[in-house]
């Protein structure tokens, strides 16, 4: 059985969020969503064959996923055309220690924390590192009130190109994630407002940007959840309403009804319920790694913080510390 290549992983990827989708405009899609990875539509739409079984018998050898293998496509008896909905499709992490950073807000991150929690992640020898959200603030893109004194974006993406450079360095073997959170959403949403004639080129796209390909850092977008084993991992915008209130885990669990932790809030809670049935459903939520007194709310309920996940990879079971970060001392 072969290796699955970067091609393939973004074809079954797809054909698993796009069942019902005709071969062709799949094709198109694929390619408008990730020209970078193909050389054209064509290809695109022969590595659909491919992976489907349709390219040959020959070529059947080669596969590595069969569970896609007459697969029946273009069927359309009612010809419905075809459908703008997408199957929200999660982003699994399934390795076995995971540090959890959030809302660091470059250039307003806490590098003591930082480093703390960096450090613990060693200690730990953690194999994943996931930056849940808001690693940027862009202050002076958003559509809030402008923060005067805030960097450039130019010097912004320079400080997290820095330090995505030196995080990489410091964990070359572990594999790194960055979910986008509502602050890193400003980028592409500029873009899309401000400078649309220059919003499809993929070279402004924030992960290009920021040179996560050649670091090998993966990137979540379209606010699409993360799981690790039976815990779901948001960073908190993707629920519409409010602050969170006193207790941010306890509305995230009345949103979600499922255990799930949530950064956004800067601010660390909990929250266990158990169903009828005996399920115990348990929300967190984390601290975040930025300054704590920001000009447009200097004095607040934050405080510093992150997260560590041990899985079992078997079971899904996870074991979770919810870190505070308190007078330069983690507990």
């Amino acid at each position: 059985m072969g290796v699955l290549s970067k091609k393939g992983e973004i074809i079954l990827d797809y054909l698993k969020r796009f069942p019902d989708l005709p071969t062709l405009t799949l094709a198109k899609k694929i390619y408008k969503d990730t020209p970078e990875s193909f050389k054209d539509v064509e290809q695109v739409r022969f590595q659909i064959n491919y992976h489907t079984g349709k390219a040959g018998k020959k070529l059947l050898k080669g596969l590595t996923d069969k569970s896609f293998l007459k697969q029946k496509r273009n069927s359309n008896p009612y010809g419905l055309f075809p459908t703008s909905a997408e199957t929200f499709i999660p982003y699994e992490i399934k390795s076995q220690r995971t540090l959890i950073i959030s809302d660091l807000h470059f250039p307003y991150q806490h590098n003591k924390s930082i480093e703390l929690a960096l450090d613990f992640g060693k200690q730990k020898k953690v194999d994943c590192i996931l930056i849940n959200g808001d690693l940027l603030d862009f202050a002076t893109i958003s559509r809030h009130e402008k923060d005067f004194r805030a960097r450039s974006v130019v010097e912004e993406f320079e400080s997290v190109r820095a330090f995505l450079n030196t995080l990489r360095k410091n964990f070359p073997k572990v594999k790194i994630v960055f979910k986008e959170g509502n602050h890193d959403e400003r980028w592409e949403k500029w873009l899309y407002l401000k400078a649309p004639e220059i919003f499809d080129d993929i070279e402004f796209r924030l992960e290009n940007r920021l040179g996560l390909g050649k670091l090998n850092i993966d990137i979540v977008k379209d606010k699409r959840p993360v799981k690790i084993g039976k815990l779901t991992v948001l960073h908190g915008h993707e629920l519409a309403g409010g602050s969170g209130g006193v207790n941010p885990a306890r509305a995230t669990f009345l949103k979600t009804l499922d255990s799930v932790i949530v950064g956004h809030y800067h601010k660390t809670s909990s929250h266990t319920e158990t169903t009828m049935n005996g399920t115990m459903i348990s929300v967190e939520s984390q601290g975040c790694l930025c300054g704590m007194n920001p000009l447009y709310m200097p004095i607040n309920h934050w405080n510093l913080g992150f997260s560590y996940v041990e899985l079992d990879v078997k079971t899904g079971e996870y074991y979770l510390q919810n870190k505070r970060i308190i007078k330069d001392k983690i507990y």
